[in-house]
């Protein structure tokens, strides 16, 4: 959440919806203390396949191993900064980046429809006004196609249940609302994840997502009801705290520090 004062605008991500769903303490410091939001091996696995996945879709490489250099070379840039260890096996972190490589190569991108654009920003009004501030999304398609086809890849340590996501996922709600008012087609907006599973042997999956007016209408009414909490709040008070999702780790969370972990927890 980004809050414009001057043009009385609240600019809303669904990263930050996502975090407010796990934890609202976690979406707050996401705003107030965003120098502890750290990598971890898993961020950076995946930011290195998304690099190769955009370079093919942009046309700078057409060859799968063309796209594998880039894979490399990106994720040996990325391990010069600090980033958190988890639990994947360290010694197996470049099999996994060319399985998941190729998983995209031969499965998923001969069903994708090129010509689109790849990183695509938004920026575009919900048509809600909270206390006097209008609220706008924000944030980033990993790739549009000409037809409002939008995808986004994700590298998964297994597949993703399709009802659940169909059920609930915000991700979905956002983009599809976003390509919807950029008009930029008079096709009914469609959502694809793209998923190529971290394991040694090529595996993916393409997990369809529906979303229409009803579901950009229920997120309308979420985002009212986050917006105006974390208003009438504030950013310097402290949130509520969940420390019931697996994510509340030191692996998983960068506020761990600053947060349960500075009660000497241990993780426990």
């Amino acid at each position: 959440m980004r809050v414009d004062t001057l043009n009385k605008i609240v600019y809303v991500r669904q990263s930050w919806l996502g975090d407010l769903a796990i934890c609202p303490e976690r979406a707050r410091l996401g705003v107030t203390r965003p120098e502890f939001r750290s990598g971890s091996d898993a961020t950076i696995i995946g930011t290195s396949v998304h690099t190769g996945i955009e370079a093919v879709l942009s046309g700078r490489t057409t060859e799968f191993a063309d796209m594998l250099e880039v894979v490399a070379n990106d994720y040996e840039a990325l391990t010069s900064s600090d980033y958190k260890i988890t639990n994947i096996i360290q010694e197996e972190i470049p099999q996994y980046l060319e399985s998941m490589s190729l998983a995209f190569y031969n499965n998923i991108l001969p069903v994708v429809s090129l010509g689109g654009q790849t990183e695509l920003p938004f920026k575009v009004p919900l048509n809600v006004d909270v206390n006097g501030y209008a609220v706008w999304l924000e944030g980033t398609m990993d790739y549009m196609d000409s037809n409002n086809n939008v995808w986004d890849w994700k590298t998964a340590k297994r597949a993703y249940n399709q009802k659940s996501k169909q059920k609930s996922a915000i991700q979905p709600t956002v983009y599809t609302y976003a390509a919807h008012m950029l008009e930029q087609s008079e096709q009914q907006p469609t959502f694809n994840y793209g998923i190529m599973i971290r394991q040694l042997e090529p595996k993916s999956q393409i997990v369809p997502i529906m979303r229409d007016v009803n579901h950009w209408n229920w997120l309308k009414h979420q985002v009212r009801g986050a917006v105006s909490t974390a208003l009438r709040t504030g950013l310097d008070n402290q949130w509520i705290t969940n420390d019931e999702s697996a994510l509340c780790s030191p692996e998983w969370c960068g506020f761990w520090s600053i947060c349960k972990g500075a009660y000497g927890c241990n993780n426990g």
